[in-house]
This record gives C-alpha cells, sequence and structure tokens, in this order.
C-alpha cells in the first residue's frame, strides 16, 4: 500500500498547528497506522509539532499503534518521538523502528526472538568428515556460521563451508536442530545441521582470520579424539548417515505467502 497524504487539519487541530503538521502515513490492517519518515519536517519545531498532531490523531481516531521507522540519518527525531510516548521496538545497523501504544491491550507484534545457525556434516567418498579448527581452540568441529537476513539455510550452508574450507558442497538434507538460550543480546538460538556433499575435495581455506586449520578425518578418529566436544562427537555418531528432511518444492506453493524452503520427511 503506498503512502498516502493525510493533511492533520481534518483532526479538529487549532491553526497554529495545522499549518506545520502535514505528514504521510499509510493505515495497517491492525488499527494502525506506519508513518513516513520521509515526509517529517526538518526543521526541530515543526517536528515536534507534527509529532503532537499525530498523537491527537491517534488519540481522535482510536488508533491501536503507530509505528515509525528513523533512519540513522534522523537520529536527531528520536527524543522527540519518544517524549511523546513512542518506545524502541527493533533496530538495523541503519534504522530503529519505534512504536506508539494508544491502548494497553493493544498487541505488540513481537521483535525477532531467534538467531539462526547452520552446521554442516560433510562426508567424502572416502568415508571423511571434513572439520575445521578455530584460531585460539584445540578440538575440532564443524563447519558452519550464522544464517545472513533474507538468506536460505542452503545457500548459507554452502557458502559457510566455502568460506571456512574451500569445500564447494551441496546440500543434501536437515539431519538435527538444536536451540540454545540465551544466546547473543538476550535473544534464542535455532542451530540446522545438514547433511551435506562435497563436490570438490582439495582444502583451501579463505576466512583464514577465523579459521586455522581444516582437514578431512576418518569419522571414528574424529569421534574417538577427546579433544573434540562429546557433543559434537554424540551429534555425528547419531546423525551422520541419516536421510533426515529434505528440500521439498510444492506446486502450491506460491502468491504473497510463497514459502523460500519447505523440509519434510522422505517419503
Amino acid at each position: 500500500m503506498p503512502f498516502l497524504e493525510r493533511p492533520l487539519q481534518h483532526y479538529n487541530l487549532d491553526k497554529s498547528t495545522i499549518q506545520r503538521c502535514d505528514v504521510e502515513f499509510k493505515r495497517d490492517k491492525f488499527n494502525g497506522i506506519i508513518i513516513a519518515a520521509a515526509s517529517l519536517p526538518v526543521d526541530p519545531q515543526a517536528l515536534r509539532s507534527a509529532v503532537d498532531a499525530l498523537v491527537v490523531l491517534i488519540q481522535q481516531e482510536r488508533l491501536a499503534l503507530a509505528w515509525i521507522t528513523l533512519p540513522i540519518s534522523d537520529a536527531q527525531a528520536i527524543p522527540v518521538f519518544t517524549a511523546a510516548g513512542f518506545s524502541f521496538h527493533s533496530c538495523l545497523s541503519d534504522q530503529l523502528t519505534l512504536v506508539r501504544r494508544h491502548f494497553e491491550q493493544a498487541f505488540v507484534p513481537f521483535i525477532p526472538t531467534h538467531t539462526v545457525g547452520a552446521g554442516a556434516i560433510v562426508i567424502n567418498d572416502a568415508g571423511e568428515l571434513l572439520v575445521i579448527r578455530e584460531r585460539g581452540t584445540t578440538g575440532f568441529k564443524l563447519p558452519g556460521g550464522h544464517v545472513d537476513p533474507a538468506e536460505r539455510i542452503q545457500d548459507s550452508i554452502e557458502r559457510e563451508v566455502l568460506e571456512e574450507t574451500g569445500i564447494e558442497s551441496k546440500c543434501d538434507s536437515i539431519v538435527a536442530f538444536t536451540t540454545k538460550h540465551p544466546y547473543q543480546f538476550g535473544k534464542s538460538n535455532i542451530h540446522f545441521i545438514c547433511r551435506m556433499t562435497a563436490m570438490t575435495q582439495r582444502i583451501n581455506i579463505q576466512d583464514t582470520d577465523e579459521i586455522e586449520e581444516a582437514k578431512w578425518v576418518a569419522l571414528q578418529t574424529y569421534v574417538a579424539d577427546a579433544r573434540n566436544s562429546l557433543f559434537n562427537r554424540q551429534l555425528v555418531t547419531d546423525v551422520a548417515f541419516s536421510q533426515g528432511l529434505i528440500s521439498t518444492p510444492y506446486s502450491g506453493n506460491i502468491g504473497p505467502h510463497k514459502k523460500q524452503e519447505i523440509f519434510t520427511a522422505a517419503g
């Protein structure tokens, strides 16, 4: 839905306020408005008047929520909104989203609750397991890392394996997942373990700042080495040859609610 310019003179404000308070916003389906940050006045006094007028609008129309996402270039506007009853909701490196709740019982959607990661069980034709050792550690672990925003799990783990070992691989299935709380910044983490097929064999570490060593090792040798974490050894023993959940295309996976990935139990 495009932003619609809504002059606040429609809301019985005094004339001195009307002249300074045209802002753009769009209605959402939850009886709220989303304010267009680009339409806010640059002048500090005009900005305060515009925000005051927005609060009147919220009260008169009995709107449940009002949202504003401010780019970092507009950070000076943050105190104006917080003084008007807006609170922090979520942030990225270059923007902050604030929300104002008019009714105490108005539902505010949760901020993201989890970070997502993936690890790889890569076994070559010789039955060897691909493992890495991070700088400053003694034991070896499975390659893997965080899933980037908007990145598919399959793409992320193939990327991580390439960066950490130089091995090109293909994600075959998800054979396990773990959860942890707290993880980072008070959030939870969900970590997928993917069964991978190695497409190449020669190790060539790309991320040398993080990874000190990568190698192929016989599966039983890895499991028997007490320098490696007991958890990883147990995990590899249990799921290294499991079929797991496989990526499954659905003809009905279309339209605005299309899923980026679907994994189902192998039939």
